[in-house]
C-alpha cells in the first residue's frame, strides 16, 4: 500500500520535474519560497478529495474501486500525453513570480487529486498520503531545476514521455 502510494506521487510529479528543468534550461533558479509554495497546493486541493474517496469506498466494491482507479490513470495518462504534444519545445513561462506559482501548484494539483482520489478508493490515509504528492513535486522540481542548470541532461526527449507511460503501467495494476 505505501509503495503504491509513493509510485503514483512520483510518477504524478515528473511534469513538475520536466517544469523544473525548463526553467532552468532558462538560467533561472526557481526561489525556494515559491518551491515551497508549489508543493503545498497539491496536499491542499489532494486532502479533502482523499476525505471524499474514503467516503465513497464505504458503498462501492474492491472491483468497482480498482476500475475506477484504471480509469482515472488511463484518463491522466491520455492527458499527460496530449498536453505534451500539443506543447512547444520550447517553454516560455516564467515560473518565479507568485501568480505563474501558484497556477503550477493548482495545475500539478489537479493530477495529484485525481490520482490521490484513486488511492483513496483502494484505503490509502487521506491525511499523510498527500503529503506523499507535494514532497514529491518539490523534489522532482528542485531536481529538474538543478541538473538543468549544471547541464547534466542534454536531452529531455523520453523523460517528457515517461509520466504517461508510468500513468498506463499504474492503470494496468488496477485491473491486474
Amino acid at each position: 500500500m505505501f509503495l503504491e502510494a509513493i509510485v503514483t506521487a512520483i510518477t504524478v510529479s515528473i511534469d513538475g520535474f520536466i517544469s523544473g528543468f525548463a526553467v532552468g534550461i532558462k538560467k533561472t533558479k526557481i526561489n525556494f519560497k515559491k518551491l515551497i509554495l508549489i508543493g503545498i497546493i497539491p496536499i491542499i486541493m489532494a486532502i479533502p478529495i482523499m476525505l471524499l474517496g474514503n467516503f465513497v469506498n464505504d458503498f462501492i466494491s474492491n472491483d468497482i474501486a480498482n476500475y475506477i482507479g484504471f480509469c482515472l490513470f488511463l484518463i491522466l495518462a491520455i492527458s499527460s500525453f496530449l498536453q505534451i504534444k500539443n506543447s512547444k519545445e520550447t517553454n516560455e513561462q516564467n515560473f518565479i513570480n507568485l501568480t505563474n506559482s501558484i497556477i503550477v501548484g493548482i495545475t500539478i494539483g489537479i493530477d495529484s487529486s485525481v490520482s490521490a482520489f484513486s488511492l483513496a478508493l483502494n484505503n490509502h490515509n487521506p491525511i499523510i498520503t498527500p503529503f506523499y504528492f507535494g514532497i514529491a513535486h518539490g523534489i522532482l522540481i528542485y531536481l529538474g531545476n538543478i541538473l538543468s542548470l549544471k547541464n547534466k541532461i542534454s536531452n529531455i526527449r523520453f523523460i517528457k514521455y515517461l509520466s504517461p507511460i508510468l500513468f498506463i503501467v499504474l492503470a494496468i495494476t488496477k485491473i491486474i
